[in-house]
């Protein structure tokens, strides 16, 4: 068996087993788990994090943030 994306010959079973566990985790895991996070960050409320009154004064809130990228 010819693996296409890292150009080498898969000939044994532990070269399967390693062709397996890479793809999996590079095309499943990885990327799901990215998608996890951003989602995480975009859709969990973080305004029990306490705020000084300096540093609300100084930037944009969360909320504002999440407004604008969603809009």
């Amino acid at each position: 068996m010819f693996d296409p994306l890292y150009e080498e010959i898969v000939t044994n079973t532990s070269d399967l087993m390693v062709y397996m566990v890479r793809h999996v985790f590079i095309e499943l895991i990885l990327p799901l788990s990215i998608f996890i996070a951003v989602m995480l960050i975009l859709f969990v409320d973080w305004n029990w994090i306490p705020i000084s009154s300096i540093e609300r004064v100084r930037g944009h809130n969360l909320e504002e943030v999440k407004k604008h990228i969603l809009e």
